[in-house]
């Protein structure tokens, strides 16, 4: 299994790793979320980027987008979209 080299976490997410995720994030009253038509349309850039690795992770922040592209306050670090 290919680990983070900062983090330390698995870099390869299974969809119910990805689930889990966003299920815990969703689930937080103090996190602000956008619509899904903006989800889509951010998550539909993520998936045109070069920076985009293994279906969940920007190679530039290290993030998983599928969390990132749902926050509120969530940016690409590319400023592909915000």
């Amino acid at each position: 299994m290919a680990k983070c080299k900062r983090c330390g976490i698995k870099t390869v997410l299974s969809e119910a790793d990805i689930e889990k995720m966003v299920n815990e994030v969703k689930a937080m009253r103090s996190v602000r979320l956008v619509s899904s038509e903006v989800y889509a349309e951010r998550f539909g850039v993520c998936g045109e980027c070069e920076s985009f690795l293994y279906g969940s992770t920007c190679s530039v922040c290290g993030c998983v987008m599928q969390v990132r592209a749902r926050l509120a306050d969530g940016r690409c670090p590319k400023k592909k979209w915000h």
